[in-house]
């Protein structure tokens, strides 16, 4: 018997993590075309969230860490919303060199319009799935995302906080390699 005859029987149905990186290009996709109607990036609509759901002013440092980029990235993103009037960046009273960033009213009406546009693709996305399958579905993907380390609770920081959206060490520090 050679190894021929040994192979296993290929599957025709896609492995979990193949289907997992097929939706993310799609939403990604999806994400990226709602975002350009509105003149921003996939990024820059990521920054602009993550500012509206931490509801306070936060560093560029931080706003890095919870969109997953690069600091050197953030700096350009975060250059290009105070530019277009979407956030304002003020000194921090007790360390005058940061500049936390905040939405603006006008970041803040984009923002919900793209929102809004996400959302309809989501229930695209998942038309079919009840109340009970789709909260079941998020679970899934946000048990599946903790197991590897990727926030969505449990993850506590140095410091002590806990911060559910920021990337892994491991991830932080290949990102940073990707960028050198």
């Amino acid at each position: 018997m050679d190894d021929v005859d040994r192979e296993a029987p290929a599957s025709t149905e896609p492995g979990i993590s193949y289907a997992i990186a097929r939706l993310q290009q799609l939403v990604l996709g999806s994400v990226s075309e709602v975002a350009a109607r509105h003149s921003l990036t996939a990024l820059q609509f990521t920054t602009l969230s993550v500012l509206n759901r931490h509801g306070t002013p936060l560093s560029s440092s931080q706003l890095a860490r919870r969109s997953f980029m690069t600091a050197q990235s953030m700096h350009e993103v975060t250059h290009r919303l105070e530019q277009a009037g979407l956030i304002e960046r003020k000194p921090h009273p007790s360390h005058r060199r940061k500049l936390p960033a905040s939405l603006t009213a006008k970041g803040r009406r984009v923002l919900a319009a793209c929102e809004s546009a996400v959302a309809d693709f989501e229930a695209r996305m998942l038309r079919g799935f009840n109340r009970a399958e789709r909260a079941r579905f998020l679970g899934m993907i946000k048990s599946a995302v903790r197991n590897l380390g990727g926030g969505f609770g449990g993850g506590a920081h140095p410091a002590g906080r806990h911060d559910d959206s920021a990337p892994p060490a491991r991830a932080r520090r290949a990102q940073s390699n990707r960028a050198a």
